[in-house]
């Protein structure tokens, strides 16, 4: 309901016969008309800021719950990337966003490709507010939305209402830049001045280039020009290299951004890019032919259909948008190769692949479990090559970095936890309700040791005191490998003795470690207190990895009884 009420407004209201100011002779001084122009342009920035935020919170969570949904067929990419684009106001918020969905691993990062192609031509969309009759309708708009913010009637409105008041912010802004235009464009020298500049498209497309990166945001600039064009300040084809020039300015904005970005997620801005590079180059081609060269093309075309200057740079604005949009589409797989060149998965992406689990989303409860207990396996024979970059005669450039393990260690715990969590929703016999339990327990143990076996790794590798408190350290860490080992081979086995090994081997050290640390501290008790932090940190470790080691050997004897029941 809240939608179609948006919807409405703009469509239903669109008048291009109102859209465009008649020039005239006006006496109000140029400074008046300067300021209602700087002025409109304020009012309509902080106008798609407020409707977007407000439109983001009436859209909720709803999009990520849609995603799978919609990006299975190519109609369902169109009608997110337009929903998204439409929304955030924004192709460069389109890509962030999309991008942290690619992170959650909610959508393929090709798949986001498209939807960030569709998301610009969203974007455009909203250059139809320039065809409202803007100064009645705005300032009505303002009124009603002003007083449901005010006094929150109905609650659930809230909203809807700040939606409805930043798009009227967007149509009372441009209608004051248009008016400020329309004055100065009729003001005594002005027409001439403004004829004297006709055909300066280089210097228009600078202007949309440098206003995009001081603005940040190609449709702020790009509705600018259209109402700027409305008033006679600037020609169609001036409107045009404005708009191209934005779309090179978004380009190096969101490149600028997406320093930050890392693998797949760098991947997704990275086809934002590629597309404001193939829109830039693509459409200044066109323009160049059509304009320069005198071919009738696109811009022939629009005028032939419509005499209404507005309606013209409108139409124009959003054809940029879908030609470009449908260009990216043709040329996608090019694009793909080049943007996964430039921006290749990082380590951890790729070790966050799960290796089983892919084949049990539709399987029966006992092939998951199956699949659960051989992608557990997996992560624990990971943990002694943590320990193996740690050591000092270790080849690193050949190895992965504990915090690269870690990382991907995360991801596919979850992805465990959550089809763990799925399969405990289906009718169990007892006997499979208990092997659930069992992995399980043997899950949260595995994560408790791999954690620790990420902190002695990492201490170990910082630290840099004293040379027999780093003996200790690795003393240590050689100890925690042979345990770890001891636990591998056990898992492999399934044997009862080398259960009982087991569970001899990380019986309660609690008291031996405090032993020792007393004595230790004795010895050397000229130690600084970086060096007894450490010590006291690494010895606590090996008691929590011998603790983690204990339940995890008694999960593995109750998984073992229950899966023999079983089977």
């Amino acid at each position: 309901m809240h939608w179609r009420a948006v919807c409405l407004l703009i469509v239903c209201l669109s008048q291009p016969a109102f859209a465009a100011i008649e020039l005239k002779v006006d006496d109000r001084p140029l400074y008046e008309l300067g300021a209602l122009i700087l002025g409109g342009i304020g009012i309509f920035l902080i106008g798609i800021h407020f409707a977007a935020e407000h439109l983001q919170h009436m859209a909720g969570g709803r999009f990520e719950s849609w995603v799978g949904r919609l990006t299975a067929n190519p109609a369902g990419l169109v009608v997110l990337g337009g929903a998204l684009g439409f929304i955030t106001q924004s192709g460069k918020a389109v890509a962030f966003i999309l991008a942290d969905l690619v992170k959650a691993r909610l959508i393929e990062s090709r798949r986001a490709a498209l939807v960030i192609f569709w998301g610009n031509v969203g974007c455009s969309l909203i250059a139809l507010a320039s065809m409202v009759s803007l100064k009645v309708l705005a300032l009505t708009v303002l009124g009603i939305t002003a007083l449901g913010l005010t006094f929150h009637v109905p609650k659930r409105l809230v909203h809807t209402y700040g939606a409805l008041f930043g798009l009227a912010m967007i149509m009372f802004g441009l209608y004051l830049v248009k008016d400020g235009a329309a004055g100065i464009a009729s003001a005594g020298w002005v027409p001439d001045f403004i004829e004297a500049l006709r055909g300066t498209y280089l210097l228009s497309f600078c202007a949309g280039l440098l206003l995009t990166l001081l603005i940040q945001s190609n449709l702020a600039v790009s509705m600018i020009a259209i109402a700027l064009a409305s008033s006679g300040l600037l020609s169609l084809a001036e409107t045009g290299a404005v708009i191209i020039g934005a779309q090179a300015g978004t380009g190096a904005l969101t490149l600028i951004f997406s320093l930050h970005a890392k693998g797949r997620a760098r991947q997704v801005v990275g086809y934002q890019i590629a597309f404001d590079l193939l829109a830039t180059l693509f459409i200044g081609l066109l323009f160049i032919m059509e304009v320069g060269l005198g071919l009738p093309l696109l811009m022939n075309l629009i005028e032939s259909v419509t005499s209404s200057v507005a309606t013209q740079t409108v139409a124009l604005a959003i054809s940029y948008q879908v030609i470009a949009a449908l260009l990216a589409v043709v040329m996608r797989e090019p694009v793909y190769q080049q943007v996964e060149r430039f921006y290749p998965p990082l380590r951890s992406e790729s070790l966050s692949e799960p290796e089983y689990l892919s084949d049990s989303l539709n399987s029966t409860p006992e092939l998951s479990l199956l699949m659960v207990d051989k992608e557990q396996r997996r992560l624990i024979k990971r943990l002694p090559l943590y320990l193996e970059y740690a050591r000092p005669d270790s080849d690193k450039a050949m190895l992965v970095k504990p915090a690269d393990y870690h990382a991907a260690f995360i991801d596919l715990s979850a992805k465990i936890n959550q089809l763990l969590t799925e399969v405990s929703r289906r009718n169990l016999n007892p006997a499979l309700a208990e092997v659930v339990i069992s992995l399980t327990k043997t899950q949260e143990q595995l994560i408790s040791l791999e954690q620790h076996v990420n902190q002695i790794a990492a201490l170990v590798l910082g630290f840099k005191g004293d040379a027999n408190a780093l003996r200790l350290g690795r003393n240590v860490l050689e100890s925690v490998d042979f345990l770890v080992l001891t636990a591998i081979d056990t898992l492999e086995s399934q044997d009862a003795d080398d259960l009982e090994t087991l569970a001899s081997m990380t019986a309660d050290r609690s008291q031996l470690m405090m032993n020792l640390r007393a004595a230790y501290f004795e010895a050397e008790s000229q130690m600084t207190t970086n060096d007894r932090t450490f010590v006291l940190d690494m010895t606590l470790l090996v008691e929590n990895v011998v603790k983690a080691l204990s339940r995890y050997g008694e999960a593995l004897a109750v998984r073992h009884q229950s899966m023999m029941k079983n089977l």
